[in-house]
């Protein structure tokens, strides 16, 4: 199967998203529809999105990122301020909303699987024109996901597309694309349920994955990474696919896997890995993040990251 290669000049990372408040209950098992279950834990309060999550995986790792988002202007959206400067990602890109910030209500159960839903508020203010001012270089890769509108997220893959950097969309949650967006996506990295999502069509074997990832390709998106869990990772191209076996772990909590791979994978890329050895950095990065509970644990720093695979 054919494998490309992104050698990226040694340029930046910019991450364009939400940063919201998560609010995350443990039990033994998620509650079925009208039904109330008891917390196993105290609740866990802290901060979360997509974004940020995915901005903090990537420094962490050790790579300069930008992070350009929105925060509210009442209580909540100080807090996020808070954990945005405690991160060292509290830029010229962040801006403030007049609304309270984002905020993600989580269940997670005894095997980690988990079930979200998501507040927008000041991420939904994120508009096209607060990110039209970011200055990208060739070489440089954005990478986005869809807690913002998704006509920011187009300017800003149309800009960086043009301007020469590599444009990595998360469409998590998974909703229709415009064409101009999924033309200007070089890598899409859906898990199985949200390429189903975009493609309609099933993901239940990896087979299908590869079916549904082909579909993508055929709407415009230059490569698909789809994640399928505890499998791994599917690179997949008009040329082939290729499978990326995760890392075996005991999953404790689930929430922000995807983000930690993200961050992972374009982390590799931005160091001038292989996409292959990209996506295996990615595939560490989210199987140590489902041994940890919250988000913010479970992104590790390269040293976490090599003493955790040594462990295994």
């Amino acid at each position: 199967m054919a494998e490309c290669r992104y050698i990226i000049c040694g340029m930046g990372i910019f991450v364009v998203g939400s940063v919201g408040i998560d609010f995350v209950s443990l039990s033994a098992r998620l509650p079925k529809m009208g039904e109330t279950v008891l917390a196993t834990q105290p609740l866990h309060i802290g901060p979360g999105g997509k974004g940020f999550n995915q901005a903090v995986g990537v420094a962490r790792l050790g790579a300069d990122v930008q992070f350009a988002t929105k925060t509210g202007s009442r209580d909540l959206g100080r807090q996020a301020q808070a954990f945005l400067d405690a991160e060292g990602l509290l830029g010229p890109l962040v801006r403030q909303s007049d609304r309270d910030n984002q905020v993600a209500l989580i269940f997670v159960d005894d095997t980690g699987r988990n079930m979200i839903s998501v507040a927008p508020g000041a991420s939904a203010d994120l508009q096209p024109e607060d990110v039209a001012d970011i200055a990208y270089s060739p070489g440089d890769i954005l990478l986005a996901q869809l807690e913002i509108p998704i006509a920011t997220v187009t300017r800003a893959a149309e800009d960086a597309k043009a301007a020469g950097a590599t444009v990595v969309l998360n469409p998590a949650p998974a909703a229709p694309l415009p064409a101009a967006l999924l033309e200007a996506v070089d890598i899409a990295t859906p898990n199985e349920t949200e390429l189903s999502i975009l493609t309609g069509m099933p993901t239940d074997t990896t087979s299908d994955v590869v079916t549904a990832g082909e579909r993508l390709l055929q709407l415009g998106v230059g490569e698909v990474v789809a994640t399928i869990g505890s499998k791994g990772a599917v690179h997949i191209t008009s040329a082939g696919s290729t499978s990326y076996p995760s890392l075996l772990v005991d999953a404790v909590d689930s929430t922000g896997a995807g983000d930690a791979f993200n961050a992972g994978l374009v982390v590799g890329m931005a160091r001038g890995q292989s996409l292959g050895d990209s996506i295996q950095l990615g595939n560490r990065a989210g199987a140590f993040c489902v041994t940890q509970v919250g988000v913010l644990d479970g992104l590790a720093t390269m040293d976490q990251l090599s003493e955790f695979v040594a462990s295994l």
